[in-house]
């Protein structure tokens, strides 16, 4: 456990394990730094991650290291997650554990080398992975200059060097916290940088041949851009929107609601543009 500078009274709570866990403090450095924290401390063959508000489900280590151990061309094994949400309390009440009758069955279309989808979509979650050590030393720590889209970034290189197995069973809850680090509107847009570094680095062909089309790359692109802009300009911070909006334009400039978005950052601000985006919904894509 890496206690990453709280300044709550978790030391308290977590001195009540005793040595069953151990714990290591330091200064707050956000989470790449932590991950890269635990790595250093890990002593085992396989290491996995359990972000602070996640919560793992009962034979999920059990599952992944039996499927590693029997699989020894798989570097990394990650299951599926369901999101959890407060209820209208606001409280996070935990629900029955869903059955599970084969801890091994594996989502096909997810498996296997997963460079190609995820270049479409961050579909590992942090707190679903376990891989071996020898992966880890392949591919180096967690990028600690990556505020956001860290973990984006490493599942990305993991996929060049092996293959992703997916297991059907739902084995974690990701808890959703609207003040969260994936709820914040970044004025820096880390998936976009994340991928266009990785397209930079190996393009979109992947390890086993498979060629990402062009026009889906531009498409992905254009739909993140829309959505940071669109979240800024309802925050009325018209030039990062405007920034984000122009950039997914050159991609996608297909888009009427990028256009009429872009056409709001250039509104006054006495005429509250915000208004107007408040009531919108984010949409899926560009």
């Amino acid at each position: 456990m890496v206690d990453d500078g709280s300044t709550d009274d978790t030391p308290a709570v977590l001195a009540s394990f005793g040595d069953k866990i151990k714990v290591v403090r330091q200064q707050n450095a956000g989470a790449p730094a932590a991950r890269n924290r635990g790595i250093a401390e890990a002593r085992g063959e396989c290491v996995a991650f359990l972000d602070a508000d996640d919560v793992w489900l009962p034979g999920k280590l059990t599952a992944q290291a039996g499927y590693l151990a029997a699989n020894p061309h798989v570097g990394l094994v990650y299951n599926a997650w369901i999101v959890w949400r407060a209820d209208s309390s606001g409280r996070f009440v935990m629900p029955d554990s869903p059955e599970r009758t084969d801890h091994h069955k594996l989502e096909s279309k997810n498996s296997g080398f997963i460079y190609n989808q995820l270049l479409l979509d961050c579909q590992v979650h942090t707190s679903t992975a376990m891989l071996r050590r020898s992966v880890i030393e392949t591919v180096g720590n967690f990028d600690a200059d990556l505020l956001n889209g860290d973990d984006y970034d490493y599942w990305l290189r993991v996929s060049r060097v092996t293959e992703c197995h997916k297991l059907a069973a739902v084995f974690s809850r990701y808890r959703m916290v609207d003040s969260g680090v994936s709820a914040t509107s970044w004025h820096a847009n880390y998936e976009y940088e994340v991928i266009r570094r990785a397209l930079k680095r190996w393009g979109r062909v992947g390890p086993s041949g498979t060629r990402t089309p062009r026009r889906v790359i531009r498409k992905r692109l254009a739909g993140i851009l829309f959505g940071v802009g669109f979240a800024n300009l309802r925050r009325g911070h018209s030039r990062i929107a405007r920034r984000h909006l122009a950039r997914q334009l050159l991609y996608w400039p297909f888009s009427s609601k990028a256009w009429m978005c872009l056409g709001l950052t250039f509104v006054p601000t006495r005429m509250h543009p915000r208004r107007w985006a408040a009531k919108q919904a984010i949409p899926d894509g560009p």
